[in-house]
């Protein structure tokens, strides 16, 4: 894509046209998703670089492995409740505060029951976080800390679903300042776990107040400016979507958090670390896509019949910012990397690479599961996950012990490639 066009294009944009170009709401809501996903990559480019001069690389990867671990378990226990905030708060009306604080419920109870099965079956599949079932300490510091994420993805998607994306980015910011002060007052006294401990014990900072938030102001205010275009929820059709976005969202939430443990087995706790960083950066370029692909979501479930239009935008505009995104990374990986110590240069270069290739047909992707989640098509969601996490998980296992960490890069790109290949040539003429 030519970005000089697109430079030429939005300086000759009027400051009128700008203005409404910024109150589309397709476009304000995925700017400020995009917004929050900027501040939280940078600073979280500013945690990792300081957690890798001030820990040993066995103990970012540890550290690093007991997080994807965390994101895991706690998606596990959300049971898709994140896409039934977007898809049905919107046209919820009055009863939305009672969707939302069933939600609630629901995430805080399975949270805490799976994350101790977790736990106690460590030694089965993650024999090395077996320390987290050591003590009944560390047993309740897990579980505390899922149940704690758990709450704060929800509440983006309820904002999300509210059209209430402003206040993501003031949450998100809070959150990693206070985990970068907390890094660094932990690394001499607290040094075996204070990576984990700085992730965690923030989350109390803005759940509570922001959860405060939804429920006296948001919410109300929803309710009662949407009461006219309310359309009534019947409680197993909320029930029937979840359980079948259920198996998708597993599906693609072990591509994205059970990676970093293949990594760690295969490889060992340092391999990890150098992992880990690419991996950091390309979830933070994907975040372009999904938070678009949220914003489409949310627009067009409002509005079913513009449902191509907005996808049509969504597709171009989210090219637009992605592309020249994904050229500085291909030129400038290792000098990147350097930030966080040379061995990290020489090890993750080449994935970070491939990874930031993969995420151009991962645009593709995002965007139709968004589109045939308006359209409940639910058979389409599972096969496409299901693709995506069979292909990717497949390929990193036999590619690992080929190239290392490279060969998951060289699994991300064929993955992403082959679905959103196929997604394009069965939807031809829709596209068209």
């Amino acid at each position: 894509m030519d970005t000089s066009k697109i430079a030429v294009a939005l300086k000759n944009r009027t400051p009128e046209q700008l203005i409404a170009h910024m109150r589309t709401p397709l476009y304000r809501n995925g700017y400020a998703l995009m917004i929050s996903a900027a501040i939280t990559s940078g600073l979280g480019f500013v945690y990792w670089m300081l957690a890798t001069r001030l820990y040993t690389p066995e103990l970012v990867g540890l550290n690093s492995a007991v997080i994807s671990a965390m994101f895991f378990v706690a998606g596990v226990a959300q049971l898709s409740l994140v896409s039934v905030m977007t898809r049905f708060i919107p046209r919820a009306g009055r009863a939305t505060g009672r969707l939302v604080g069933v939600a609630y419920l629901l995430t805080l109870s399975v949270a805490a029951c799976v994350s101790l099965i977790f736990v106690w079956g460590l030694d089965i599949w993650s024999p090395a976080l077996a320390f987290l079932g050591a003590s009944p300490l560390f047993t309740a510091w897990f579980a505390a800390a899922t149940m704690m994420w758990c709450l704060f993805v929800l509440q983006d998607s309820v904002l999300t679903g509210l059209k209430q994306t402003l206040w993501i980015p003031v949450e998100n910011a809070i959150f990693a300042v206070a985990k970068i002060v907390l890094l660094v007052l932990f690394a001499t006294p607290f040094a075996s776990y204070g990576i984990f401990a700085s992730w965690t014990i923030p989350g109390l900072v803005v759940v509570l107040p922001i959860s405060a938030l939804i429920f006296w102001r948001l919410i109300p205010h929803h309710a009662h400016s949407t009461a006219a275009q309310a359309e009534p929820i019947a409680p197993p059709q909320i029930a029937r979507y979840a359980a079948s976005n259920y198996l998708g969202s597993m599906l693609s939430l072990a591509v994205t958090t059970l990676l970093p443990l293949i990594v760690v087995h295969r490889l060992g706790a340092s391999a990890n670390a150098y992992f880990a960083q690419p991996w950091l950066i390309a979830s933070a370029l994907q975040m372009v896509a999904g938070n678009m692909a949220l914003s489409l979501t949310v627009e067009a479930v409002t509005d079913r019949t513009s449902l191509k239009t907005y996808t049509r935008r969504a597709l171009v505009h989210t090219m637009r910012l992605l592309v020249p995104m994904v050229l500085v990374i291909l030129m400038g990986a290792p000098y990147l990397l350097q930030i966080f110590g040379p061995d990290y240069a020489a090890e993750g270069s080449d994935l970070l690479r491939l990874l930031a290739i993969g995420t151009l047909p991962n645009v593709i992707n995002m965007l139709y599961l968004s589109v045939v989640r308006v359209q409940d098509r639910i058979v389409a969601i599972v096969l496409l996950q299901g693709a995506l996490c069979v292909l990717t998980l497949g390929l990193s296992h036999f590619l690992i012990p080929i190239y290392g960490i490279t060969g998951v890069g060289f699994a991300w790109v064929a993955s992403q490639t082959l679905v959103a290949m196929s997604v394009t040539i069965s939807n031809l003429r829709s596209f068209r």
